[in-house]
């Protein structure tokens, strides 16, 4: 079948059969949101959590396919089509959601013994309630309300872009029949709607995966590679970039050309990222685990599940360059911009039937990330902004009202946005390496050093975010340089606010350490709780055993996750000697996670206990 750029607006590559299979799905979703909709109308831990009372296979499989998004996917094998093997490492700016190997090991029970709803509920835990803790929660909850607001442009954008290719509709009627959905289910049913249909979506995603992965693994021998294609140096990415500098010279020349140091703070980003949170919606799911243990079987899952998003990548890729060998108008609509090797290849390669199964499966994709962002926004408005300062006693039903409300503003506004987006890419950027850069120093820091205050965590979040707006997005500046200045003024805006404002009090950073155990320096807080009684010597032994297994447990969990998705590819690339290596390095840390981390891991009728005397201790 001829695919052309005329054809870019028309269903012709829909057979009815594919179009009968997407509207069976829509209609599946919906009514798993629907049967959902009444455990969801109980109070805001319902609506937004689940009761904490969701299996943490459930919570695993959609913190997967929350993360395993359609426009992100057309960005990822983009990239990978345009700079070959290299293109995995741009991704560490977000795409590989590296984060999940910090999760793993530490970050995940930190957030699950937390006991919040929200990121923002957070920072009164580590500040306390008082005036600076005020200020930290106000400025959390309206940077996560802002990447909320970040991530459904996104989602607008890539939907719609996407299903363009399919439908007789423009751009905008698709994306509103994609949030016209999202929105209903989500809308009802909180974060047990969410979940739920996660879970349908994640068996289509699955499908998906696994037939495109093997059509492009059997197809693979026939087609050409380009020079270079697999090489994994630091250099310039030479005549591989072509796509992208044709698509956007602006944005790729200076990655491009500097494409060393574009790693190296790449990876900085995503240390960052994994050492102080992530926020948003990814964080909701370990406030809503069951138990600590399963808070971290919850990351672990995430991350086996993400092995099928970067077979589909790789797959994509190969079939891509299948249809530039054939050449033709389809090869020239790919060249013409990389974002259309997906939806050219679904068109080119697969039959009537598996079409319909993988586009829905891709429209999963999108309204997963879609539906966690806008339940996990909602949150930060109601729980954070409404009860906790417009109307702090109002009744559960009037709260799960607002949330509902919420919602559909937030969408609203999301939508809106969309007009002045100009890519998908720029979007990913701006949030992954803009926004959430300006965010993560203070978040590292509310961690690890006990003078850092609730007023130096305001400042610091909201000069970051200042200036990624300033540097980034209004002067366009390249990554090499927006990215070391935007953490330059977060790091002196953090530390300079705090060092001269008053501490958090002493009672509030030995609570924080007591309950949640991290890393850092800590130890003058601790040696006051064994003063007092409230700590003893075994249990002050345990607590060190337990952070320096989480230490050795990292560099095993890093490595794991890095090297098991570069396997999954090299084996649709049959480049078998790095799939061997890889694939050896994975198997290492494997064996070596599962004496370290997983026996260690707390057990749940532990975690049960210390939830009930938690219980029985607040007022």
């Amino acid at each position: 079948m001829e695919f052309t750029p005329e054809d870019v607006g028309s269903a012709s590559s829909l057979a009815l059969v594919d179009i009968a299979i997407i509207v069976g799905f829509l209609i599946v979703v919906m009514l798993v949101g629907c049967m959902m909709s009444r455990v969801a109308s109980k109070g805001l831990n319902d609506y937004f959590l689940g009761g904490r009372r969701i299996p943490w296979w459930i919570l695993g499989v959609s913190n997967a396919t929350s993360n395993f998004d359609m426009a992100g996917t057309m960005v990822i094998v983009a990239v990978v089509f345009s700079l070959g093997f290299k293109g995995y490492l741009v991704e560490l700016r977000g795409g590989t959601g590296m984060a999940l190997a910090f999760l793993v090991v530490f970050l995940a029970k930190w957030l699950r013994r937390s006991r919040v709803m929200t990121s923002a509920e957070w920072m009164k835990l580590r500040f306390g309630t008082e005036t600076q803790g005020k200020w930290a929660h106000i400025l959390s909850a309206i940077a996560n309300i802002a990447l909320s607001l970040g991530m459904i442009v996104y989602f607008s954008e890539g939907a719609g872009k996407f299903l363009t290719h399919f439908l007789p509709l423009s751009e905008v009627s698709c994306t509103s029949i994609m949030v016209s959905i999202g929105l209903f289910y989500t809308l009802i049913a909180g974060f047990y709607g969410v979940v739920s249909t996660d879970v349908v979506q994640m068996v289509l995603l699955i499908f998906t995966a696994v037939f495109v992965s093997a059509h492009a693994f059997v197809m693979r021998p026939d087609v050409e590679l380009p020079a270079g294609f697999l090489d994994f140096d630091l250099a310039r990415p030479a005549g591989l970039g072509h796509a992208l500098l044709a698509k956007d010279p602006g944005q790729w020349e200076p990655v491009l050309g500097m494409f060393g140091l574009c790693v190296v703070m790449w990876f900085c980003r995503t240390a960052m990222e994994g050492m102080g949170g992530v926020g948003g919606y990814t964080d909701q799911r370990f406030f809503a685990a069951r138990t600590e243990r399963e808070s971290s079987l919850v990351a672990m899952q995430a991350i086996i599940l993400s092995i099928f998003r970067w077979t589909l990548v790789a797959g994509l890729v190969v079939m891509g360059y299948a249809v530039l060998q054939a050449g033709g108008p389809a090869a020239d609509v790919i060249n013409s911009d990389a974002e259309n090797v997906l939806p050219v290849v679904l068109s080119q390669y697969l039959p009537a039937g598996v079409r319909g199964l993988v586009v829905a499966g891709l429209i999963a994709a999108a309204m997963s990330t879609f539906d966690s962002t806008l339940n996990a926004g909602a949150a930060y408005l109601v729980r954070d902004i409404y009860q906790g300062y417009v109307n702090p006693q109002a009744s559960p039903e009037r709260l799960v009202a607002m949330s509902r409300w919420a919602t559909v503003g937030l969408c609203v506004a999301g939508v809106a946005l969309t007009v002045v987006v100009p890519n998908i890419s720029a979007i990913w950027g701006l949030i992954t390496m803009g926004i959430g850069a300006g965010m993560f120093v203070p978040l590292v820091l509310r961690w690890y050093w006990p003078r850092f205050n609730g007023y130096g965590f305001a400042v610091g979040t909201g000069a970051g975010m200042t200036a990624a707006l300033v540097f980034q997005a209004g002067l366009g500046w390249p990554l090499y340089y927006s990215f070391p200045t935007v953490i330059g003024i977060a790091v002196v805006g953090s530390i300079v606010t705090a060092v001269s404002t008053a501490p958090v009090p002493e009672p509030v950073l030995m609570r924080f350490k007591l309950q949640i155990n991290p890393w850092g320096f800590w130890r003058r807080y601790e040696k006051r709780a064994l003063e007092l009684g409230k700590l003893s010597e075994a249990q002050r032994i345990g607590r060190a055993v337990e952070n320096r297994n989480g230490v050795i447990s990292l560099l095993l969990s890093l490595p794991f996750q890095f090297s098991i998705l570069l396997a999954a590819m090299s084996f649709i690339f049959h480049a078998w000697e790095r799939f061997s290596m890889f694939a050896i390095i994975s198997s290492v840390c494997g064996i070596g996670l599962y004496f370290v981390w997983y026996r260690n891991l707390k057990s749940d009728e532990q975690s049960a206990i210390e939830d009930a005397e938690y219980d029985a201790a607040q007022p």
